[in-house]
């Protein structure tokens, strides 16, 4: 994965400037309507829902009692208009399924561990005031838009959300930057050559940054200043739908390389001493693709002479993502290249 973003001093002014916001409360009856006509956008890791039945019910229990309950932040698709949800997924996806009365696995949705009047009861069950206390419900969401400039709204994402276990970069670009080229990605993740010559358990998305990265470093590479994740953020935002560059180039450029690195090399050829090396993985995709290295045995005497290297090996010690450090690493690779064709 790549480096934690670090805040610059210029970067609070930034988010200032570049987020629009506005409060709005929703009857929680129209938070429902809004999830049947499917106008909310749940980003993919979000979509499992873990609340177990005591929990949805005290938040339940809450709306009826009048409670207060925290604000849901959600962030409008300028391409869409619908609204991704950032902070809020189980409360929203409880009120779905109490008003469906069954939760995701079938099981009826009856109140529990609440007070005594509430017990076993679904949607259908309460009295008729108490479903007219819940329709009417008002539930606090804050609305956030933003302007051209895209990592506003990661960075909120990064912040907001609560899923409990700190969301990496590539998951918040997968729920902020979704259409087409996300899908490409999971679609690539997918394949027969990615799986043969990764072939680890992905662990959340790491394989799909992985992926990301190659493909953004391959047609931008000169554009690159050093901060990974925010190339990585503002490659997928320009072309989400494959706006700047087509997909078969993409598909060209990737499929040509990956199938070239497995037939000369072999399914271990991102691993250094049984564990996947990311500097080798980054310069020898790049090398290849960059060169249009087809000849198998031109390609297995280079990567041969790469990882005998000890100038390769150190160079990737320290600062693997400066644009230096990456530089430095492709140059030395067209370099050892060029002795050999």
């Amino acid at each position: 994965m790549e480096d934690n973003f670090e805040l610059n001093k210029n970067s609070i002014a930034d988010l200032r400037y570049n987020l629009n916001y506005y409060g709005a409360d929703y009857p929680v009856d129209a938070l429902v309507k809004r999830m049947k006509d499917e106008e909310f956008i749940f980003p993919n890791f979000q979509r499992q829902y873990v609340w177990h039945v005591d929990e949805a019910s005290r938040f339940i229990e809450s709306l009826l009692l009048g409670l207060p309950v925290p604000s849901i932040f959600l962030a409008k698709d300028k391409y869409s208009s619908k609204l991704i949800v950032i902070d809020g997924q189980q409360r929203l996806r409880t009120l779905q399924f109490f008003y469906e009365g069954k939760f995701p696995d079938g099981k009826a949705f009856k109140l529990k561990s609440v007070i005594s009047e509430l017990i076993g009861k679904t949607y259908y069950d309460l009295p008729v005031e108490d479903r007219f206390t819940l329709d009417n419900t008002i539930i606090h969401c804050l609305v956030i838009s933003e302007n051209e400039k895209s990592d506003s709204i990661f960075y909120l994402f990064e912040r907001l959300n609560t899923t409990g276990t700190p969301l990496t970069n590539q998951e918040i670009r997968n729920a902020i930057y979704h259409g087409e080229f996300n899908d490409f990605l999971y679609k690539i993740s997918q394949s027969e050559i990615w799986k043969s010559l990764y072939h680890k358990e992905e662990i959340r998305l790491e394989d799909q940054d992985l992926i990301l990265r190659f493909i953004a470093l391959n047609f931008e590479l000169e554009s690159y200043s050093g901060n990974m994740n925010e190339f990585l953020n503002r490659f997928m935002f320009h072309n989400r739908n494959f706006d700047l560059i087509s997909r078969t180039l993409v598909e060209q450029a990737f499929f040509s390389s990956f199938n070239a690195i497995k037939e000369a090399i072999g399914e271990d050829a991102f691993y250094f001493k049984k564990t996947f090396n990311r500097p080798l993985y980054e310069t020898l995709t790049l090398t290849v693709s960059r060169n249009h290295l087809q000849n198998k045995n031109t390609l297995a005497e280079f990567y041969k002479i790469l990882i005998s290297s000890d100038d390769f090996w150190l160079m990737t010690k320290s600062s693997t993502t400066s644009k230096k450090s990456i530089m430095t690493r492709i140059e030395f690779a067209n370099h050892l290249l060029s002795q050999i064709i």
